[in-house]
């Protein structure tokens, strides 16, 4: 599977992920045009690129979840985080990297989350 961390997400935790060898892009530092692109375009680019999006902004994503499901359209997958659980700062990116690797390793398939959404945390 493969990842790409919305703007909000550390670049630091992509970079340690692609040191594992994992198929991980940061839109911070990896991908500066999807900066301030809306977030339904971003899942469409995706979803042709064949990657999930982690994202700590529910509120925006899971409506497009549920519109694009509505719609009889796909896309290729939302990681959903927590603030509570998945902290955004320096000293919780080692647990990002390890809470990230470890789904990772479990779902290892290219289309493990098609049309769905994932809560990790």
């Amino acid at each position: 599977m493969r990842l790409l961390l919305d703007e909000m997400i550390s670049p630091a935790i992509a970079r340690q992920l692609r040191d594992r060898g994992l198929e991980v892009e940061a839109v911070k530092r990896d991908r500066p045009e999807l900066e301030a692109v809306p977030d339904r375009e971003i899942v469409q680019r995706m979803t042709a690129e064949r990657r999930a999006v982690v994202t700590n902004d529910i509120a925006d994503f899971l409506p497009i979840h549920e519109r694009i499901l509505a719609s009889g359209e796909e896309h290729y997958g939302m990681l959903f985080t927590h603030d509570a659980t998945l902290a955004r700062n320096k000293a919780a990116v080692p647990t990002w990297v390890e809470t990230l690797a470890t789904f990772l390793a479990q779902h290892q398939a290219d289309d493990a989350l098609r049309s769905r959404v994932h809560y990790l945390g």
